[in-house]
């Protein structure tokens, strides 16, 4: 007798259902057991780096050299890396729309033009089909009008679990406290309303290593750092609650879990440092220790994970040879598109392929660099009339100047693109004395400046200030001042709270001479940005108000710097502080304009006891150069050439020290000015490394202050 083949499958399946029933739950049969490779990728901190165009320079130069950034290119790589394998996502870590000079010219245009079209961050990345993305902190410097409105031009989901809105019935931090302060306990999370989804679970068809499909479902959670609050207050405050990032992500990945997620990937834009802060800005380690957290995609640090340097290495529980936190696979991809962060993820499955779960001890993390001289004209056609808006407005004219600017040795010569931004500021601070400011401020009360060199090798040997052609430009206000988002702030301060900012820096800035093994004078991992100098301007001789003196053979004053956990002790690297020639005493007032960035950073010594006298969200600090740069010439009745001699506000000395090597610009206007403009400096155009990057110049300085310290102009 023949059997038909619905009842030769039924018998077999009676006979399946029979066996099971006799066995045991680790005797499973053998077509249960699936596996699949789940490929990860992820770009962060863009800034809006879509065209690889370098706006600071000329048409021709970009011609002839194809910066190693830009979306445009990491599209190739993202191509390239999807169709090796079946199976694949991609994210965006955050840090898009702000922080070059498209999303400046952007910005200009304003929440009526994205609604008529969109951002051009967008119109890229919905063509590279970008699974889910996550809010960097530059994403609120614009305000909230205008990051919802570039947010719809998105075609893919936006995560931030951490990003709440204020609301006037949750708990205050107390009855004495101002009205927008919230109490963040376990009953908040279950109380407040989110800003933005805190995360998202997408269900995707997979291809298993058996060569079928199966839905796994993916979690995708992201994290702000919570340090907003302060760096956009102006935008924030009583708008937005942020609550921690390791402990709002313990309350979400178990309900992620609860609602069926296979695999949960975190996408935080945080950096990775040793700490046990809440509220950490730099949180990745927390979150390599969150159960059921299978990937870490992060960033925010400009920095690169897994990398062959060693760099994070002597963080408990990470391995940055394998890529891991924990055990946890873990990737950053540097930034502006530079590399593209890569997790090959092993998924496997014991109920033929219903659940999946992640194999960490089988995955793999990697980062990949972009294709030589290769660039996705598809991308470029997208965003090409926003393109050339940004090259028009970049090149408007602004003023002739006597002499190039650069931040390639703000370190150890006073620096002349810290001081146009001091003397911006400090302009603008006495402005508002004259017009009635500040009443109650002493007959003796010192008004100064302090900025720091934004742009000063963080992101590579050429991402340093380089203004060499005679004259200021709009590219040239966003080259000196590359934090558009920075508003005025002024500090109420004493003289001591001023000298225990100066010896911050020096402690954090400097190894003490005569250097021990294997140290380098300039301490690498301290950003530019924190470099702060102050300012006071110039008596009627023309020269400056403010000078201090720095001995670097003085042990440094604080020790065991770990962020905002360190050791302060009686040493002082501080020999001299005057102001028209006379000793600032410790019970001085001083009256200090800075950023708002700066001035809410109570946990540094010197701002820690200062108090916030003035906030002025009306305008940002990069307007205070543009006021100044106007008024000035104003005065000069149709003159447009603009002097600027240099204050020499700070010295260093080492007595007992020839000269020292630091590493510095990779650019020729850097070789030019070491070699034959500024004094005390010298370079034989050596190649190192600098903070594990290599492609840097080395210099030397001889610690010469007796002749010029402005590059003259070609």
């Amino acid at each position: 007798m023949k059997l038909n083949a619905t009842k030769l499958l039924l018998a077999s399946s009676i006979a399946m259902v029979l066996s099971g029933c006799n066995s045991s739950s680790d005797d499973k049969p053998e077509n249960n057991t699936l596996s699949m490779q789940l490929r990860l990728m992820e770009t962060t901190d863009i800034h809006t780096n879509v065209m690889p165009y370098n706006y600071f320079v000329s048409a021709q130069e970009n011609e002839t050299n194809l910066p190693e950034w830009g979306l445009a290119r990491t599209s190739l790589v993202i191509q390239d890396t999807r169709k090796e394998v079946a199976n694949s996502m991609l994210f965006d870590n955050g840090d898009l729309i702000q922080g070059s000079p498209m999303g400046d010219y952007m910005a200009a245009l304003g929440v009526d033009h994205l609604k008529e079209e969109k951002h051009p961050v967008y119109k890229a990345m919905n063509h590279l089909e970008y699974d889910a993305a996550n809010l960097g902190n530059h994403e609120f410097n614009y305000g909230l009008d205008y990051l919802n409105e570039s947010l719809k031009g998105s075609n893919f989901p936006y995560v931030s679990a951490n990003v709440w809105k204020a609301d006037d019935s949750l708990e205050k931090v107390s009855n004495d406290a101002e009205e927008c302060e919230v109490r963040i306990t376990e009953d908040f999370y279950d109380k407040a309303e989110h800003m933005y989804d805190p995360y998202v679970i997408l269900d995707r068809e997979f291809t298993a290593e058996d060569g079928k499909s199966y839905t796994v479902k993916v979690g995708v959670i992201g994290f702000t750092p919570p340090q907003i609050m302060g760096w956009d207050a102006s935008h924030l405050v009583c708008n937005v609650v942020v609550s921690d990032i390791k402990k709002t992500a313990e309350h979400y990945v178990p309900i992620m879990k609860a609602e069926g997620a296979d695999v949960i990937v975190a996408i935080p834009h945080t950096g990775l440092n040793d700490n046990n802060d809440e509220f950490a800005e730099n949180a990745a380690l927390h979150l390599g220790y969150v159960d059921d957290v299978d990937a870490i995609m992060f960033g925010h640090d400009h920095r690169e994970f897994p990398n062959s340097t060693n760099e994070y290495g002597e963080i408990e529980g990470v391995d940055p040879a394998a890529g891991t936190i924990n055990g946890i696979p873990a990737v950053m991809p540097g930034f502006w598109g530079a590399k593209l962060g890569v997790i090959d993820l092993k998924l496997k499955s014991t109920d033929g392929g219903e659940t999946w779960v992640a194999d960490h001890t089988e995955s793999t993390t990697e980062l990949r660099s972009l294709f030589e001289g290769q660039s996705d004209a598809v991308v470029e056609d997208l965003v090409v009339d926003e393109h050339n808006g940004t090259v028009d407005y970049m090149a408007e004219t602004i003023a002739e100047i006597d002499v190039n600017m650069n931040s390639f040795f703000p370190q150890v010569v006073p620096d002349l693109s810290i001081q146009v931004v001091n003397e911006a500021q400090l302009h603008q601070l006495l402005k508002w004395q004259q017009e009635g400011e500040f009443e109650d401020a002493s007959d003796n009360a010192l008004f100064l400046s302090v900025s720091a060199p934004f742009k000063s090798g963080r992101n590579g040997p050429a991402d340093y200030t380089n203004i060499q052609e005679g004259e200021l430009t709009n590219a040239s206000i966003a080259d000196i001042y590359v934090f558009d988002n920075n508003t005025p702030a002024v500090l109420k301060m004493t003289g001591a709270d001023m000298k225990r900012w100066i010896e911050w820096v020096n402690s954090n800035a400097y190894n003490s001479l005569p250097l021990a093994e294997g140290e380098t004078f300039l301490v690498e991992t301290f950003p530019g940005y924190n470099f702060d100098a102050f300012f006071g301007g110039f008596n009627a001789e023309g020269e400056g108000r403010l000078r201090y003196t720095i001995n670097v053979e003085k042990e440094s004053k604080f020790t065991n710097i770990n962020g905002s956990n360190y050791v302060e002790t009686e040493n002082e690297q501080l020999v001299e502080l005057t102001f028209d020639g006379e000793e600032i005493a410790d019970d001085a007032e001083i009256y200090v304009i800075t950023n708002n960035y700066r001035a809410s950073n109570k946990d540094m010594p010197g701002v820690d006891k200062a108090e916030i006298v003035k906030e002025e969200a009306a305008f940002v600090n990069r307007d205070l150069v543009q006021f100044y740069l106007a008024d000035r010439l104003a005065e000069q009745d149709g003159d447009t050439k603009l002097v600027f001699p240099n204050a020499k506000v700070f010295e260093l000395i080492a007595p007992n020290t020839n000269s020292v090597e630091f590493a510095s610009a990779t650019l020729e206007e850097a070789s030019r000015c070491a070699s034959n403009e500024i004094t005390g400096l010298s370079t034989n155009n050596e190649l190192g490394d600098k903070a594990g990057t290599s492609g840097f110049t080395l210099y030397q300085f001889n610690f010469d202050y007796s002749g010029e310290f402005n590059c003259q102009a070609k």
